[in-house]
């Protein structure tokens, strides 16, 4: 008969290895930035099953990989917590057999993968599209449900009542653990950072300890007949779509106007503003009196004029957008006889890159990312007439769940715009921030993404951080200003006026893991460099 310390040893051994074992195998293979999550493979439920269906929806590129890796986490997470279940069990109350404990904890792994399914999948669409502010919000249900399901595995009633404060407060303690348990594993250089999971892996341990006990002595269940899994599975399935009611608010910003020449101060170059993603235009009937000129995503009149568009129009590829960018730049270019500023507002940022980087751009002297998306493309889905490839299952999932019905959020994830920002994942993984030769160069984000989606080192570009989610920045007077110094040459492009801290990033453990470049066959013939593996800088 195993000692109260013999289970203690073995439960807080248990929780450690498997944490540091992932993160020394991340290590070892160049996923550096990946071990981040390695903590919450022994964490509590939910926390360890949306770690599993992470990986699982990244790394699977068949539906037979599929369902075997989901089979695979839910039988192998189901059988550890059992485990854990049992070794966290007080010596003083009579526990069941193992065997029991093993069902249990099987039958309520099912039922988590399956609730977790549709928030895993929007974690991974983070990945894909660098949304951080969808990444906070995919938070928000998964602390709400944590500690309804926090007996999970441990009692057979558990989908009975509501749990006790204790109990929310274990599950609260494991994600504030979690999250700054992966910010200093990331942050840890070298093999250190094994140790630094082992150690928050024993402090899952200790959650375990401490759930476990509180959960068998929650006498009486507070308000015992309500049937909490029945209303848990309802209240998840609705808070996707609330995100996407949510998105729609955010993505959604209409006519977005250019920088405003009152604030802009004179320059000497004609500027050229690209709004973003589902912005509209509805023309202008003479050409701009001041320096601005606005692009159109459905070309321009000869004399680079923008014609009008609207939200549909801007879901066309960023190669189309490109293409249509270049004829302007040189229609305007001809018509003032004056050198081109580009100014790209999200959508219209990637635009940009894409341009400078893949077509001929003499015109162009300065350019500004505002919001870029930074990091995008760290994942893949293939277009739907595929039968094999990364993702699969990911990208239907998304395209069952990214539907809002009567909603205005776009039904179509693989319109030519998002379809194309995967397509070409390498250019932005790799040189979003990175200097074009012959082109002055400065770009804005927002504080969310210095939070959630930091970029690979420090970028090589100046970068200012703005207090902001992902609203337009140029409207803004003190963006404005520090624009028009930039375009004159008042603002200093070395790394010292650089007005980004790169902070620490407290929500890198939520984060999808990322695919390598080399995995993907629609990636692997552009390029060989990956910075989120490699430790290599913009290339020279």
């Amino acid at each position: 008969m195993q000692t109260a310390r013999a289970r203690l040893v073995l439960l807080f051994a248990s929780t450690a290895l498997p944490a540091a074992a992932e993160a020394a195998a991340m290590h070892a293979v160049g996923f550096l930035r990946t071990r981040a999550i390695a903590p919450q493979f022994s964490a509590v439920w939910p926390y360890s099953m949306f770690h599993d269906l992470r990986w699982v929806l990244v790394y699977h590129n068949s539906w037979f990989s599929l369902g075997t890796k989901l089979l695979a986490a839910v039988v192998v997470h189901g059988l550890l917590c059992a485990v854990y279940v049992a070794l966290a069990w007080p010596m003083e109350i009579p526990r069941p057999p193992l065997r029991r404990l093993a069902g249990r904890s099987l039958v309520f792994a099912a039922f988590i993968a399956l609730l977790l399914l549709p928030w895993a999948t929007i974690a991974v669409a983070t990945a894909q599209f660098a949304l951080a502010w969808i990444l906070l919000l995919e938070l928000v249900p998964l602390l709400v449900l944590a500690p309804l399901v926090a007996r999970g595995g441990v009692v057979s009633d558990w989908w009975r009542g509501l749990p006790t404060l204790r109990l929310a407060g274990w599950s609260l303690l494991t994600f504030v653990a979690l999250t700054i348990g992966g910010a200093l594993v990331a942050a840890t250089p070298g093999w250190f950072a094994v140790a630094t999971a082992g150690a928050m892996g024993a402090v899952n341990g200790l959650i375990w300890l401490g759930l476990v006990r509180d959960a068998l002595r929650q006498k009486p269940v507070l308000y015992r007949l309500a049937p909490v899994a029945p209303i848990v599975a309802v209240l998840t399935v609705a808070s996707v779509y609330a995100v996407d009611l949510v998105a729609v608010r955010l993505i959604s910003t209409g006519p977005q106007s250019a920088p405003s020449t009152t604030v802009l101060p004179p320059v000497p170059q004609a500027v050229i503003y690209l709004a973003g993603f589902n912005s509209t235009y509805p023309g202008d009937p003479a050409p701009p009196a001041g320096p601005v000129w606005r692009f159109s995503y459905r070309g321009t009149n000869a004399d680079g004029r923008a014609r009008p568009y609207a939200p549909s129009d801007t879901h066309q590829s960023i190669v189309d957008s490109a293409r249509l960018l270049a004829e302007q730049v040189d229609r305007v270019h001809a018509v003032t006889g004056r050198p081109v500023a580009l100014i790209g507002e999200s959508a219209g940022a990637m635009i940009v890159r894409f341009y400078l980087a893949r077509l001929r751009h003499p015109a162009v002297t300065s350019a500004v990312l505002s919001d870029p998306l930074v990091r995008a493309g760290r994942t893949y889905y293939p277009p739907p007439g595929a039968d094999s490839g990364w993702g699969i299952g990911t990208g239907w999932l998304l395209r069952g769940l990214l539907v809002v019905p009567g909603g205005p959020l776009p039904d179509d994830v693989d319109q030519p715009f998002l379809r194309s920002l995967l397509d070409n994942a390498p250019l932005f993984r790799n040189e979003l921030l990175c200097p074009v030769p012959g082109v002055r160069m400065m770009a804005f984000l927002p504080t969310i993404d210095t939070l959630a989606l930091p970029p690979p080192g420090l970028p090589d570009i100046p970068l200012i951080e703005v207090g902001a989610i992902h609203a337009p920045l140029i409207n803004r007077p003190a963006v404005q200003k520090i624009i028009g110094a930039f375009l004159n040459g008042e603002l200093g492009i070395t790394p010292e006026r650089r007005h980004y801290r790169g902070r620490l990033a407290f929500f890198v453990a939520w984060q999808a893991p990322a695919l390598p470049i080399r995995l993907n066959p629609v990636w692997r013939t552009q390029t060989d460099t990956d910075v989120l593996f490699q430790r290599v800088g913009c290339p020279a």
